[in-house]
């Protein structure tokens, strides 16, 4: 099967590890790597023997795939005329900043039947995918991704930068539309909002609080699901799975507690979680996960197959955190000062404002 030829556009943190990665796929070859950071890509180029380019136009025809990693402002404006030349686009999270970018980008993949995939690249943590097996019909969900200020995503607040993981887990969990959103942040370097916890109300009752923090001194990264097969709690960074099935008697509702005998009860506190609840943990094998998507992009562009994480999927985890980030703005810890209103968490990309200067 031919290669792909792949050029992976930005050479951030993210940029760097997808081409590093891609140079090791046998399914890629990669062409090289755009940047208009001129020193910055140079050394990467050399120190990796990756040839560099300034801008996309001067590598477009020479491709059949691109990795986009620049910073979100620019995915719409960089992964459209790519699409619209019939290439392939591996775009990294968030999508885009609004969902009609969203919208044109897979109106086109669609029209010149392109693959378009979004690296949400906690799908393919090997840790989710076995906690993901465990869950049937979530009824109540809590997660928490906390780190320290990194200075990465500076572009987007924290809703976009970390809470995005888990809306893209947590929708691809529940299956349910979600009919209300509560959420509270808090600015701490500004200007967009650095501390975010929401609530989130599904159609079918499911219940998600999640959190996130990119000023904290305790790094997190777990997920615990309550469904109707029992409870699973994942632990990103060490891939440790834990869940709990009921016992029968539990599941049926048989135990009363107020109708036990003190040595029943007792009974039950000393087996409560190696028979009532008998829990389990597992660690699970170590795997990559972004050259894990990078092998599935090269995959679905041979063999015509489906992306995990489709450019609607990630359209519809991004509708969820604009409804977040409105819902931050209307309760908004902001510089020591209660916000009500909030100003404007990004800028508007130059297209929006090259266009009301000539209006």
């Amino acid at each position: 099967m031919r290669q792909v030829r792949l050029a992976v556009i930005g050479t951030g943190h993210l940029g760097k590890i997808h081409a590093k990665l891609a140079k090791g796929i046998s399914a890629f070859k990669l062409v090289g790597v755009v940047d208009p950071a001129k020193e910055a890509r140079d050394a990467f180029c050399k120190e990796h023997k990756i040839k560099g380019y300034d801008d996309v136009s001067e590598i477009a025809s020479k491709i059949d795939a691109a990795v986009i990693a620049t910073p979100t402002l620019y995915h719409k404006d960089v992964a459209a005329p790519l699409l619209n030349a019939g290439k392939h686009v591996l775009i990294e999270k968030p999508i885009t900043l609004t969902t009609e970018d969203a919208d044109e980008l897979i109106d086109l993949a669609e029209h010149h039947r392109s693959v378009l995939q979004v690296g949400h690249v906690e799908r393919f943590n090997p840790a989710f995918r076995e906690a993901s097996k465990k869950v049937d019909t979530p009824r109540f969900i809590r997660g928490e991704r906390t780190s320290g200020y990194t200075f990465r995503s500076v572009d987007v607040g924290v809703t976009l930068d970390l809470m995005i993981h888990d809306l893209d887990l947590v929708l691809s969990l529940v299956r349910s539309p979600v009919v209300d959103v509560q959420a509270t942040g808090l600015t701490v370097f500004g200007p967009h909002e650095d501390i975010v916890e929401t609530r989130l109300t599904f159609a079918n009752g499911c219940v998600a609080n999640l959190t996130a923090s990119r000023a904290s001194f305790n790094p997190s990264r777990h997920m615990e699901v309550f469904s109707d097969a029992g409870f699973v709690g994942v632990d990103f960074t060490t891939r440790k799975v834990k869940s709990i099935v009921a016992d029968d008697i539990v599941k049926q509702g048989a135990a009363q507690v107020h109708d036990l005998s003190a040595e029943g009860k007792g009974w039950v506190r000393d087996n409560l979680f190696s028979t009532v609840l008998p829990c389990q943990e597992i660690e699970v094998a170590a795997g990559n996960a972004i050259e894990a998507e990078l092998k599935e992009f090269a995959d679905c562009i041979q063999r015509g197959l489906t992306p995990t994480v489709t450019g609607q999927a990630a359209r519809e985890a991004l509708a969820v955190a604009l409804k977040i980030e409105n819902a931050v703005q209307k309760h908004r810890w902001d510089g020591g000062k209660f916000n009500l209103v909030g100003p404007t968490m990004r800028p508007e990309p130059k297209r929006v404002v090259a266009a009301k200067k000539a209006a």
